[in-house]
């Protein structure tokens, strides 16, 4: 996975051998460009920490070359998706060194300037990662909304106004969020939850009706609006609501699912693609 809220290249290991591993694990044994390192450290995510081995290694992503790339295997995760996922790498495309990291990241020794993600809006539709420029300036100009990154580290822009149902140019709301001087917003692929303080979801929450669990009044959903770097934009009830399926296991113990056989409950449901995350 192709991460823009991130700096290092982290890859699922077969040095975790307590890690689930759906498709195949970098294996060091079998490399003849390895080099060892051997640091530990912890890298936390939004979906969970790790604890990964620092190394070198030879990475190639189509035409482009890095010798000698830093590089962190994972052995030990508490990231639940890794265990599913059919991704087996976490690829940092921050836009400058990772905090107190002077390692160059790959885009660095990649000599990558400019890259764009496609993502097609069907489910399970195959995504685009293009490294380098692929359209003109002016095209850009002409076709592009521009944000300026304000951030040291991340690719951070400003935000303003977050509502729903009206257009947050036209409205002023005593309850929506980054209002006055605005608020910071980091543009993360790494994820598809929308990420934002305590205070703030709790001021959406006031601006929108309750989310059916059977997703029965998704065409009831307002359009969600906000300003980046003074360009609006808006996302559908289909952009900001998940729909989760699969299947639940129900006991009241574990001697439940030990010694009786437990009642397993199909699940398909709506919810918000909300995640609370308050910084300290």
């Amino acid at each position: 996975i192709f991460d823009t809220g991130s700096f290092e290249l982290l890859v699922r290991s077969t040095r975790c051998s307590a890690c689930a591993h759906p498709t195949p694990a970098y294996d060091h044994s079998l490399s003849k460009s390895y080099e060892k390192n051997g640091t530990l450290t912890k890298h936390v995510f939004g979906s969970g920490p790790c604890i990964s081995m620092k190394g070198y290694e030879e990475i190639d992503v189509g035409p482009l070359k890095s010798h000698g790339q830093s590089f962190w295997e994972i052995v030990e995760h508490k990231i639940q998706v890794l265990d599913t996922a059919n991704f087996a790498a976490i690829v940092g495309i921050g836009p400058n060194f990772a905090y107190g990291n002077q390692d160059k990241t790959l885009l660095m020794n990649f000599g990558v300037k400019e890259f764009s993600i496609c993502l097609q809006r069907t489910s399970g539709s195959d995504g685009f990662m293009t490294w380098g420029p692929e359209v003109t300036a002016d095209y850009k100009e002409k076709n592009y909304a521009r944000a300026n990154v304000i951030g040291k580290h991340h690719w951070v822009t400003r935000m303003h106004n977050v509502s729903f149902g009206k257009s947050p140019l036209n409205d002023n709301y005593a309850n929506v969020p980054c209002t006055g001087g605005g608020c910071a917003a980091i543009i993360d692929s790494g994820t598809s939850l929308i990420a934002a303080p305590g205070l703030a979801l709790q001021q959406l929450s006031t601006q929108i009706e309750p989310i059916m669990e059977d997703c029965s009044n998704m065409h009831l959903l307002p359009t969600l609006h906000f300003i980046i770097d003074g360009t609006e934009l808006t996302l559908p009830p289909e952009a900001y609501v998940m729909r989760v399926t699969g299947e639940v296991v129900e006991a009241d113990s574990i001697w439940d699912i030990l010694w009786f056989k437990p009642k397993v409950r199909k699940v398909n449901m709506c919810m918000p693609a909300f995640m609370q995350m308050d910084m300290h």
